[in-house]
């Protein structure tokens, strides 16, 4: 019976809507064996779609430094229904492609798409794997290490690969400022190479140790990219050209979450994620959840970005005292969103994956039992995924969650909002006995704020409410609209009274925050 309810639910998640990532056999493969560099330079100069290149156990390295900036290298398309595979015969007992030393360059390089690219080593060069100008490619099980700069370079207008199952180390060993373990995109002083990056993922990867820069990067004008389920080693991370992080976000929308990360006592890691301005507009609309780390020190930062508007949530960390930082870093305590499974604030197709796990009685990472009964009978059914399903289907995913809001109280009737509410209309939400009278105001820093005497920058505003009196039912919402950046929001009770006369501010509590 399980096993039905597990096919029925899989057709109904399935059916022309969402699928897994998956590379369908072919009817035309050719299968390429490979035993030494020679054929594999032939084999990957020749390839074509449907190609399978299967290398036997064994070193593939040229015999001298010819200057070629990519001795092994392909510039085929597969199609989506035949790509090209580039693997060893043996998963256990991988093949190995290397340059002659890491400062040689680059040792494997891919300027096509569908190619999946699985079960190697690659070592022993500047860079290890190039993904030049492709879509829809997959690295696939890879260990790469022994590099001179980064290990692995999506780059070029590369957009829609899967990076996934690989361990990456011993990277920057001559020089650490270009040490990544993966990199997406280009700076913005690149001239040679497209910067659309877009909606790549690097899943279930180990990065570390000796990892000398961020473990991964990911560059301005890129967005939708994906950093999910990694264990991050810190060990060996060189701090140098700000390369002191687990992972670096300066692109829009990216996405991290489910990682593990430890520090491991590395004095020049400052953070566990660092997120950057580069340009304007970019670095925006991020979010970082349900991750775990274990950062030595609570002088490391969990996350840090100064003008980057990103949302954080869920995040385990130790030191528990490890803290926030940045004026425009949210921290979130909950979205409400019908449909929104794993309540990140959005709808898409982890909403329904989670959903379809659920029910077949497996854990997810998080879900929300309030988001996810959409047919709002207090249980979780199969009416509920077919109800998400039509709304995927409908792309009825533009509705704005509302965003509930982390708040500190710093004394009596004075409580302390997150930062990141700058410019977002927010809604207090106060509880105090029906017919007390709550004489209230609220305040912000202002750091656009320039004293036209003085020339001064910033400024604390404090504004009245006057008296708020709560409703019958002992609540009361106050609506304010917050200046851009605003910074350290605070809502404070100055007194309170009923008929009986003066009443405690401790009367007084803030039930919730919340924006959209």
């Amino acid at each position: 019976m399980r096993k039905l309810t597990r096919a029925i639910l899989a057709f109904m998640i399935t059916g022309g809507m969402i699928s897994a990532l998956s590379f369908p056999a072919t009817a035309e493969e050719a299968q390429i064996m490979v035993t030494n560099t020679d054929e594999l330079t032939a084999a990957l100069k020749n390839a074509k779609a449907g190609d399978e290149i299967i290398l036997r156990a064994g070193t593939y390295q040229p015999a001298e430094n010819n200057g070629s900036w990519r001795p092994f290298q392909a510039a085929a398309d597969g199609t989506a229904d035949r790509h090209i595979i580039l693997r060893s015969e043996e998963p256990d007992d991988p093949a190995t492609i290397r340059c002659l030393t890491p400062q040689s360059k680059c040792a494997l390089s891919i300027t096509g798409s569908y190619w999946e690219i699985r079960d190697l080593k690659i070592s022993t060069a500047a860079k290890g794997i190039f993904l030049a100008k492709s879509e829809h490619s997959v690295i696939s099980g890879c260990e790469v290490f022994d590099i001179g700069e980064e290990a692995v370079h999506i780059i070029d207008d590369s957009s829609y690969n899967l990076i996934e199952n690989c361990l990456i180390h011993d990277t920057g060993l001559y020089t650490p400022k270009y040490g990544e373990g993966v990199y997406i995109g280009s700076a913005k002083n690149a001239t040679d190479y497209g910067f659309e990056c877009h909606f790549n993922t690097v899943r279930n990867c180990q990065f570390g140790p000796n990892i000398a820069a961020d473990h991964v990067d990911i560059k301005e004008f890129t967005h939708g990219n994906v950093v999910e389920y990694c264990t991050f080693d810190g060990t060996g991370i060189q701090g140098e050209n700000g390369g002191n992080s687990f992972v670096e976000i300066k692109g829009n929308d990216a996405i991290v979450r489910y990682n593990t990360g430890y520090r491991n006592g590395c004095e020049k890691q400052l953070y566990g994620f660092d997120m950057n301005v580069q340009l304007d507009g970019w670095g925006q609309n991020n979010k970082i959840y349900d991750n775990t780390l274990y950062l030595d020190t609570d002088d490391c930062l969990i996350a840090k970005g100064w003008k980057c508007y990103t949302e954080v949530f869920r995040n385990t960390v130790a030191p528990a005292a490890c803290a926030y930082d940045g004026n425009r870093v949210l921290e979130v305590l909950g979205y409400r969103l019908t449909g929104d499974v794993n309540e990140d604030g959005m709808l898409d197709r982890t909403d329904a994956e989670f959903l379809l796990q659920i029910l077949c009685c497996n854990e997810v990472p998080h879900f929300s039992p309030e988001n996810s009964d959409l047919n709002s009978d207090g249980r979780l059914n199969a009416a509920d995924l077919t109800l998400l399903k039509q709304k995927l289907l409908r792309n009825d995913t533009n509705e704005k969650p509302q965003i509930y809001v982390n708040f500190k109280k710093e004394s009596a009737g004075k409580w302390r909002m997150s930062n990141g509410l700058g410019e977002k209309t927010v809604t207090f939400r106060v509880g105090a006995e029906p017919g007390m009278k709550l004489n209230m105001g609220w305040g912000c820093w202002d750091p656009y704020y320039v004293d036209t005497e003085t020339g001064k920058e910033g400024k604390w505003i404090q504004l009245s409410l006057g008296t708020v009196r709560p409703n019958d039912d002992g609540t009361a919402e106050i609506s304010v609209e917050l200046p851009p950046d605003a910074t350290s929001v605070a809502l404070e009770v100055y007194s309170c009274s009923d008929d009986s006369g003066k009443r405690e501010k401790d009367d007084v509590r803030l039930i919730d925050v919340r924006t959209n």
